[in-house]
């Protein structure tokens, strides 16, 4: 490959992840996604099928792919781009979220709680992963492991404790004492 052929395909990826980062500043969590950040999201996968093969089906490339159709809402079209991602590249933590997140959204939450226990095996130290994960376990009813990977996350990174407080997953545990303890435990 040229000097020339790799700046032009690094140029295009750059380009749709700009298209998919303007866009995420307009999306707002579970709602329907606005009209000025479809476009943008649609504009990120036309440009991403301007890339030749392998370049469209490498990690990066998939990756934005299956993070402008999670942002559209298209979760279960979105599933197969994160899964390459991970089969190719496990330590990409934004595969991992992006899998469990579309899972969640989908009414598959044992699948999601299943796809972050494979990030952890990935990246055990991820303090995200872990409280992602015990979100999804404190909406499975499993307060246990919710209160064991909250605590991980925690002892990894403090902030993660401040999240807690307006993340409506923890609602399930919210008055478990031992919810309570990892919250409010002051340092």
């Amino acid at each position: 490959m040229t000097a020339m052929t790799r700046n032009r395909r690094q140029a295009i990826l750059r380009q749709a992840s700009g298209y998919v980062e303007l866009a995420e500043l307009l999306v707002d969590g579970d709602r329907p996604t606005p009209e000025t950040a479809r476009v943008l999201l649609v504009r990120a996968i036309e440009t991403i099928d301007e890339l030749p093969e392998p370049t469209r089906s490498m990690p990066d490339a998939k990756l934005l792919e299956a993070e402008a159709l999670r942002a559209m809402g298209h979760w279960a079209d979105a599933i197969g781009p994160f899964e390459l991602v991970v089969e190719n590249d496990p330590k990409r933590l934004e595969a991992w979220l992006g899998l469990g997140w579309c899972f969640k959204r989908l009414g598959r939450l044992p699948k999601a709680i299943d796809v972050l226990e494979q990030g952890l095996v990935a990246s055990p130290d991820e303090p995200i992963l872990h409280y992602n994960l015990s979100c999804y376990l404190s909406l499975g009813g499993d307060v246990q492991a919710a209160i064991e990977h909250l605590t991980k996350a925690i002892s990894i990174d403090k902030r993660f404790r401040d999240l807690t407080q307006i993340e409506p997953d923890f609602d399930p545990i919210r008055s478990d004492p031992r919810f309570v303890a990892v919250t409010h435990l002051t340092v």
